[in-house]
C-alpha cells in the first residue's frame, strides 16, 4: 500500500476503501472529538477491541460498553467510574480489574487510580493527563512513581 495515497485521503470512506483493497484489517473510531478520526491497523475481528465488555453497575443493572467509549477511569471512594465519551457509570470493580480487562497497549496508568484511553491524550505535564473529546477536556492527575511509564506508552502508542 503507498503511504501518500492514504495520507492524501480525504474521508473517511476514501480510508476504508483503500484499506479493503490492500486487504489490512483495521478499527476506525472518532477520536478527540467528532472531526477526526482514529485508525488501528491490523486488528483482527476477534480482538477483544472489538468486543464489547460486559459489566455490572453500583445498582446492580447490566450493561454493555466498548473500550473505545472509555476516556479514563478513576477510583473515587473505593468505586471505579467510567468516564464514557456519552456518560458516567460507577461500578463496585477495582483497578486490578480493569487492568486485565483492557487492552495494555490502548491503556496506561498516569496514577494509581486512573486509566486512560490513550486515543483521547492530547497533552502530558508532569501534574496532569489532559484528555479531549468532542470540545470537552478532561484533567487526570499524575504520580511521580507512574509519569514514566505512562509517557513511554504515549510515545509508543503515538509512535
Amino acid at each position: 500500500m503507498k503511504e501518500k495515497e492514504l495520507e492524501q485521503a480525504i474521508s473517511k470512506e476514501d480510508i476504508i476503501e483503500i484499506l479493503d483493497a490492500n486487504d489490512i484489517s483495521y478499527i476506525i473510531t472518532n477520536c478527540k472529538g467528532y472531526e477526526r478520526i482514529c485508525v488501528s491497523l491490523g486488528y483482527e475481528q476477534n480482538n477483544t477491541y472489538n468486543s464489547p465488555i460486559t459489566l455490572q453497575t453500583c445498582n446492580k443493572d447490566i450493561c454493555k460498553i466498548y473500550s473505545h467509549e472509555i476516556l479514563y477511569i478513576a477510583i473515587e471512594n473505593r468505586k471505579s467510574v467510567l468516564y464514557l465519551i456519552d456518560r458516567k457509570i460507577e461500578t463496585n470493580y477495582n483497578i486490578d480489574h480493569w487492568k486485565k480487562v483492557l487492552n495494555e497497549k490502548i491503556f496506561a496508568q498516569p496514577h494509581y487510580s486512573y486509566i486512560v484511553n490513550l486515543n483521547y491524550v492530547e497533552e502530558v505535564t508532569k501534574d496532569f493527563v489532559t484528555l479531549r473529546y468532542a470540545g470537552n477536556e478532561y484533567k487526570v492527575y499524575t504520580s511521580l512513581r507512574k509519569i514514566g511509564a505512562f509517557k513511554k506508552a504515549v510515545l509508543e502508542f503515538n509512535g
